[in-house]
């Protein structure tokens, strides 16, 4: 079975994550991986490269991340754009390494994405942990974390509740982690 591992900014899923690979589990990173999807791919290359030109993609890479930023993260057109040809490749590399993981024995791997039901991938998974920590905590990680400001991260905490009713509209069950303190985070 494949478990996805969603939250928002700050709630903790990484840690839940690197507790996991650290017991011997199977975590498929989707930031990490989109990221080499990306890179690598001559699909994503060639459409980057057709879209926006040299200035966010030379023919045959490297991508330059900073200005594909601010076209996509400034637009909602181009975000979809972006999103719905990353995404699925995506999918199909979830696939392959689910594939792998159960052709290894292994009774349950995990998938952690931040967007895990708008992306597609919570109809892949048997059941969802949803990592949660009150605002106030979350803002404090990020801040410590990042460079960003309170009112940045709030934003950013607002813009992903759609992501959490998504995922627990989904129908799919929904295990809820809080990460808010002292409790113990997993107890498996």
């Amino acid at each position: 079975m494949m478990t996805g591992i969603c939250g928002g900014i700050g709630s903790g899923k990484s840690v839940v994550s690197r507790i996991l690979r650290l017991r011997g589990d199977a975590v498929y990173d989707c930031d990490l991986e989109a990221k080499r999807i990306m890179d690598s791919s001559e699909e994503v290359l060639t459409a980057l490269n057709g879209r926006y030109g040299d200035d966010v993609c030379p023919a045959g890479g490297p991508i330059c991340r900073p200005e594909l930023s601010r076209r996509v993260f400034s637009s909602d057109e181009e975000r979809l754009w972006l999103n719905s040809l990353v995404h699925r490749l995506v999918r199909e590399d979830v696939e392959r390494w689910h594939s792998l993981c159960m052709a290894e024995g292994r009774e349950r791997c995990f998938v952690e994405s931040a967007i895990l039901a708008s992306s597609g991938l919570a109809a892949m998974c048997g059941e969802i942990w949803l990592v949660t920590a009150s605002e106030e905590v979350r803002v404090e990680r990020v801040m410590q974390r990042d460079s960003l400001s309170e009112d940045a991260i709030r934003s950013r905490i607002r813009s992903q509740r759609e992501e959490e009713r998504l995922v627990m509209a989904s129908g799919i069950p929904v295990r809820i982690i809080d990460n808010s303190g002292t409790v113990p985070l997993l107890t498996l």
